[in-house]
């Protein structure tokens, strides 16, 4: 534990501590394979499951986070390095035919996805886009029948609006590769984080509090871009959610929305009338997982910014 967060904070800088860890974890019943040297952690690669939802059913995956190599271990970036063993120890002994998850994913740089693919641990299967609004949202006469309401955790109608939006969105969803957004993963993925409090939106009709979709904002620094980190509801409601976004945002103080974006949501939000798209990550499925590359380009991820396990 002790060994973990400290090799993270040299690599990835930031504050994790003892609470981070539990609720990742242990709450998210993390997975991990190490490499040590002289007594010292030097590479790490975890694992954290997650159920998806598609066209033919669903299936637990594996959701690669946290991998990590000490800054004086980089250089060696071969098969016989400390990045390779740690990655292939844990595909080989957790993915496809021989462990309990027939895929895994990620979202490493491009510069790591380099490397997972020259290296034969990896296939390259898309780019991840930050898209972001700015300026007030352009307010169109049908916004009148939607209105954005806020939601507690605490509150009792919680957990059933969750799971509400989270049918509707199986239901609208059509081809495309769905993570579990069910209210346990909800809960966990934003309400148990240690840290500041995210926000938390339902759609309904003016004369209705009947859920519709949900809105997941990140915290809020004023004059600052804020995350839009997930969207729970029909994937046909996108643009009418990124307006509703957008109004939220200006209330709560901030200066534009942000969102990570995966091909699949890019086309959902292409009328939204973003302002600009930049690559900021791939989306990386290790070769160890039980597909062909045939279905692996037919599998159309659903990913937005709360897919990940950082942001």
């Amino acid at each position: 534990m002790h060994d973990v967060l400290a090799l993270h904070q040299r690599v990835f800088g930031g504050e994790v501590d003892l609470p981070w860890y539990a609720w990742k974890y242990q709450l998210g019943a993390g997975e991990a394979m190490g490499v040590w040297c002289d007594g010292a952690l030097i590479a790490h690669c975890a694992g954290f499951p997650r159920l998806f939802s598609f066209r033919d059913g669903s299936a637990p995956y594996l959701q690669i986070g946290d991998v990590m190599v000490a800054p004086e271990w980089r250089g060696i970036l071969t098969r016989h390095g400390p990045f390779f063993h740690v990655s292939q120890g844990l595909y080989g002994s957790r993915l496809g035919g021989a462990g309990p998850y027939p895929v895994g994913f990620g979202f490493p740089n491009a510069r790591h996805m380099r490397l997972a693919v020259k290296s034969g641990l990896s296939w390259d299967c898309a780019a991840m886009h930050e898209l972001e609004w700015t300026g007030p949202s352009p307010r169109q006469l049908s916004d009148r029948l939607w209105r954005l309401l806020p939601l507690s955790p605490a509150e009792e109608q919680f957990d059933a609006s969750v799971e509400t939006a989270w049918l509707r969105m199986r239901q609208d969803a059509g081809a495309v590769r769905l993570g579990d957004r069910s209210s346990s993963h909800v809960r966990w993925r934003y309400a148990s984080r240690p840290g500041p409090s995210h926000h938390f939106f339902k759609i309904c009709r003016p004369w209705s509090e009947q859920t519709l979709g949900l809105v997941v904002l990140g915290p809020v620094t004023p004059d600052r871009p804020v995350h839009w980190l997930d969207w729970i509801g029909p994937v046909g409601m996108m643009s009418l959610a990124s307006r509703l976004c957008r109004q939220a945002a200006a209330k709560l103080g901030a200066s534009s929305v942000v969102t990570w974006a995966s091909p699949a949501v890019m086309i959902a939000l292409q009328p939204s009338g973003f302002s600009r798209q930049t690559e900021v990550a791939r989306i990386g499925v290790p070769v160890a997982s039980a597909v062909s590359t045939k279905e692996l380009a037919d599998m159309n991820w659903w990913f937005m910014s709360g897919d990940t396990d950082f942001l």
